[in-house]
């Protein structure tokens, strides 16, 4: 199994991006419950946060959770929920933003990855003047658990993702995405939760921020949710968002063929550093 980032001449580059300027974001953490807010602002380092005066850059290495959520930290200093923050920079193409975290999580907003894309295109993109050179797969990377599994093979790119829940609400759902329409298709699609898992995640310290109002609750084959769904399959939509998020870490974009079947967090991570690893072996 080899990867290769080494050819411009046989694979597509894209341009490093930045924002053009600096924007504030404040809402509610999903899991602690808390008043947040991320302050953006133009890089030229590659993706990084900031809490507490900490440096965290978004690399594989520095994932320290991935229970329903991703969490990166460095020496002692934990930032949660950065998956949806992560999945808007991949569908606008940034790959340099510096985040300074005021909080303990990215704040949830609506559930999905679509306000943060509305901010950051508000405040707008500028092209840096350098290249990135995707991550081309030329062999098979697999991360697997139980009966769940995520898969990167030769190819260009598209993701295909299949879910299967026993609520009918979800059911079974398939659904693949080639690059094409991430604003449009992929980012509005909300996280999900179980209704009969609400009070055990509490238990636990998650989802205390969690509603109706940032989150599609299922309850058997009910949404909860008055106002109904944004997709018919916005559940396996939000996994892909969910994917792309993750897999932003390795700092560019994956020139391969990524499936997956009922994973998480802790699958797609997984797969990232396998990558990463990789690629740290060819240098």
């Amino acid at each position: 199994m080899t990867i290769s980032c080494l050819f411009h001449n046989l694979v597509p580059v894209m341009k490093r991006m930045t924002i053009a300027q600096a924007l504030t974001i404040r809402g509610t953490g999903l899991h602690r419950g808390g008043d947040e807010e991320i302050g953006l602002y133009p890089s030229e380092n590659g993706i990084v946060f900031i809490k507490d005066g900490q440096p965290i850059p978004a690399i594989p290495e520095n994932v320290v959770d991935t229970q329903l959520n991703t969490s990166i930290g460095l020496n002692g200093v934990k930032i949660s929920t950065i998956e949806h923050l992560m999945s808007a920079f991949y569908g606008l193409g940034i790959t340099d933003c510096t985040v300074e975290v005021k909080g303990d999580e990215i704040p949830v907003m609506d559930g999905s990855a679509l306000p943060f894309v509305t901010h950051i295109q508000q405040a707008g993109l500028e092209d840096l003047g350098r290249e990135v050179t995707p991550v081309v797969i030329t062999g098979t990377v697999r991360a697997e658990l139980g009966g769940s599994w995520v898969e990167v093979s030769p190819g260009s790119f598209s993701v295909s993702y299949e879910i299967e829940f026993a609520e009918q609400a979800i059911g079974l759902q398939r659904m693949s995405f080639d690059g094409d329409g991430y604003i449009r298709e992929i980012a509005p699609a909300r996280t999900f939760g179980l209704l009969k898992d609400v009070e055990t995640m509490r238990s636990m310290g998650l989802a205390l921020g969690g509603g109706l109002h940032n989150a599609v609750v299922v309850d058997g084959k009910d949404v909860l949710n008055p106002e109904g769904l944004r997709f018919a399959d916005e559940f396996v939509r939000h996994k892909i968002l969910d994917i792309l998020g993750d897999l932003w870490i390795l700092g560019a974009p994956v020139m391969g063929r990524v499936r997956a079947f009922k994973a998480n967090h802790r699958l797609h991570i997984e797969c990232a550093k396998k990558i990463h690893k990789l690629l740290g072996s060819l240098r």
